[in-house]
């Protein structure tokens, strides 16, 4: 017997079209036939995962959300967040990369890019293959409160500005060709109305990559350290001061609950698949039939279902039209999947017994990678305090940066 999860949701694939279930058809097999076999060797060598976004590349997906006029795809967020879904079930380090890439073109390139840098950097994407990243995180800082940003733009007379500063937790950090950059105006005294934000080559003079993640899961993200002593010049930069705090960054948040659900989903298939054929002793019933291991996996697919609620809830709501609505469903989403990949990966975990810690099985894997999704920015906590905020009628937004 095997028990699967419909690869799209019932409640979402009602508001999907064909075209987008096809897209999402051909993730989940990716996924399912290539990125899946590949992930323990990649997790090993914490490595980037090179292949699967050679793959990825192939089959359009890095243009997930770039406009069709450039070559994209330009999918819609419920789209977005099911091939998210997709990929991370097979790859959950391929997922979180492709979420990051994929926001920094649509939220930063698309929502805050000058036409003219519009049209460089989502044809750099498409016709070339460049790959980006967002960095934002900064050694001594913490995203919990308020992100205090250290790094500083020193202007310069041309419009360009001397970048200096230390950036870690870099997704992508060995693989990006442009690594988007935001810091203070320099001797500002920060501040909102000071932040700044540039596309920076990363092959460009002082931009200097060290390879210090070694973590316990994820290690395929390659999440390294970043140091920038360089110059942004006046067209790779973004707006004036401040126009960061207008980006979509709700888009980040769907992208980190897909991943984490997409966590969770494999650990459910594989420990379904499990319990249907091993026994206790020679002979004996399968363990499935054990009420013990029901009820856990009952628990599991309420957890998931509920999660995949959550997630289409969240993609579905229009920030345009209902801003508060949206910042309060993403809140909701990434925080309780993120919550189920570490609760469904821990039951798996149980109900595998000592099987489950061998680095042979996927759920060790699986369970390590689980545990950066509560304190992935914005953390858990911090979600659970937005979400009370806006039930409360008081203002609140999902990330602050000074």
């Amino acid at each position: 017997m095997t028990i699967r999860l419909e690869p799209v949701p019932a409640s979402a694939a009602r508001a999907m079209s064909a075209e987008s279930l096809a897209l999402v058809e051909t993730a989940d097999h990716l996924s399912r036939d290539r990125f899946a076999g590949r992930a323990a060797g990649y997790d090993a060598a914490s490595e980037f995962p090179s292949e699967n976004y050679e793959d990825l590349g192939a089959a359009g997906l890095l243009g997930l959300r770039v406009p069709r006029d450039y070559g994209g795809l330009d999918v819609d967020a419920l789209t977005y967040a099911m091939c998210i879904l997709s990929v991370a079930r097979g790859c959950a380090s391929t997922g979180l990369t492709l979420t990051m890439h994929t926001n920094v073109l649509g939220s930063f390139v698309g929502g805050l890019g000058t036409p003219e840098q519009r049209d460089w950097y989502f044809r750099e994407a498409i016709d070339d293959g460049r790959l980006f990243a967002s960095i934002t995180s900064e050694p001594g800082a913490s995203a919990r409160d308020r992100f205090v940003l250290s790094t500083t733009f020193a202007p310069l007379a041309d419009g360009g500005y001397r970048v200096s500063g230390t950036k870690h937790f870099c997704s992508l950090a060995d693989a990006a060709d442009y690594f988007f950059v935001s810091g203070i105006v320099a001797d500002s005294g920060g501040g909102s109305d000071n932040i700044i934000s540039a596309m920076i080559r990363s092959d460009m003079s002082g931009v200097e990559v060290t390879e210090q993640w070694d973590a316990v899961g994820m290690r395929a993200t390659s999440s390294h350290t970043v140091s920038y002593n360089t110059v942004a010049p006046a067209h790779a930069v973004f707006g004036p001061p401040g126009r960061i705090l207008s980006a979509d960054w709700g888009s980040f948040s769907i992208g980190y609950a897909a991943v984490y659900l997409g966590i969770a989903e494999a650990a459910y298939e594989h420990i379904t698949d499990y319990v249907s054929v091993k026994t206790w002793t020679p002979g004996g019933d399968a363990i499935i039939n054990h009420p013990g291991t029901q009820k856990a996996i009952g628990e599991m697919s309420v957890a998931i279902q509920s999660g995949r609620l959550l997630l289409v809830d969240a993609a579905l709501t229009d920030r345009h039209a209902d801003p508060n609505g949206a910042v309060l469903a993403v809140n909701r989403a990434k925080q309780y999947c993120a919550e189920v990949g570490a609760s469904v990966t821990d039951a798996a975990m149980r109900l595998a017994g000592g099987g489950g810690l061998l680095k042979s099985s996927p759920l060790e894997r699986l369970r390590r990678d689980a545990l950066s999704g509560p304190v992935m920015p914005p953390a858990n906590d911090r979600c659970l305090e937005t979400i009370g905020k806006l039930e409360c009628g008081l203002p609140a937004v999902t990330i602050e940066l000074t």
